[in-house]
């Protein structure tokens, strides 16, 4: 509120961090963040993609976006002959998607674990 000096995320007196990571908020990047983060395993990109019915453009954009914001890694390989694309999320990842969750609880009353 103007005038009363409280600055909590996302008000304009807090000027380390946005909260609620533009990267993870899309839906897709969000959804894709949590699918990947149920094991530390690395997920074969059409494991992914059948999960999420997602087309393949649509999870390679996203997935482009979170690997160039050091996210989510991924990694060509081949099974046989066959190509195998991997992809984990990484160290970072694992901290910006623990935050954003602490973001969310922070924002929305009642998702905190009381």
């Amino acid at each position: 509120m103007a005038g009363t000096g409280q600055t909590g995320p996302g008000s304009v007196g807090d000027r380390k961090r946005t909260p609620l990571s533009p990267l993870i908020h899309g839906r897709v990047r969000l959804l894709i963040l949590s699918f990947l983060l149920r094991t530390r395993k690395a997920h074969p990109f059409t494991s992914v993609r059948n999960s999420l019915g997602l087309t393949d453009g649509t999870l390679s954009v996203h997935l482009s976006k979170l690997e160039e914001g050091g996210l989510v890694s991924i990694e060509k390989t081949f099974e046989g002959k066959k190509p195998l694309t991997l992809v984990r999320v990484t160290p970072l990842g694992r901290r910006q998607f623990k935050q954003y969750v602490a973001d969310l609880q922070e924002i929305v009353p009642g998702l905190g674990s009381d």
